[in-house]
C-alpha cells in the first residue's frame, strides 16, 4: 500500500460529519481529485495531510511496519464570534465517533487512531492569509504494512 491509496479515506470519513445544521463537512481529497483549495470557499470544511513518519521498521524476514502521523484541519467558522463556540464544541464527539467508526479504514491500514498528547485542540485558525476563524486541529497515525524487497 502507498498513502495514496488510504489518505483520502480519512478524508471521506471526514466528509460523515455532520455540521449540526442538516449539512456535511466538506472533506477535500488529495489523491482521488487533486481538490487542496489556495482559498477557503466552504465551511466548515477539513484539509488532511502527513505530517511525519516517526516509526520504518523493516527486516529480512520480518514484516515491514510504517507509522504515519498527521492532522485534519477542520475550518469550522468564517469568524471568531463568541457565540459561535456551542457550535465549535459540538464538533469534539462527531470527530471521535467519525474516527473510531472505521479504525482499519476497511483493511487498508492496520490501523488508523486519534492519537498525541492532545489528539483534538481547539483554536483560532487562518488559511492562506485569510480572516482568523474557528477549527480544530486534529492529529492521527496509521499504521501501515508495507511488502518492500530488502536487499542484503
Amino acid at each position: 500500500m502507498a498513502i495514496s491509496s488510504w489518505i483520502d479515506a480519512i478524508a471521506e470519513k471526514w466528509g460523515q460529519v455532520s455540521d449540526g445544521r442538516g449539512g456535511q463537512v466538506r472533506s477535500y481529497a488529495a489523491f482521488k481529485r487533486s481538490e487542496f483549495p489556495e482559498a477557503l470557499s466552504v465551511s466548515p470544511c477539513a484539509l488532511t495531510y502527513i505530517t511525519g513518519v516517526p516509526v520504518v521498521q523493516y527486516s529480512l524476514g520480518g514484516p515491514c511496519v510504517v507509522v504515519y502521523q498527521g492532522v485534519t484541519e477542520f475550518h469550522l467558522t468564517r469568524a471568531v464570534d463568541k457565540s459561535l463556540m456551542p457550535y465549535v464544541m459540538g464538533y469534539y464527539e462527531r470527530i471521535i465517533a467519525a474516527a473510531a467508526s472505521s479504525i482499519t479504514l476497511g483493511g487498508l491500514v492496520e490501523h488508523w487512531l486519534l492519537s498525541g498528547d492532545e489528539p483534538i485542540k481547539p483554536g483560532v485558525l487562518t488559511y492562506a492569509g485569510e480572516d482568523p476563524h474557528y477549527g480544530m486541529v486534529v492529529n492521527w497515525r496509521v499504521k501501515e504494512l508495507l511488502t518492500l524487497t530488502v536487499g542484503v
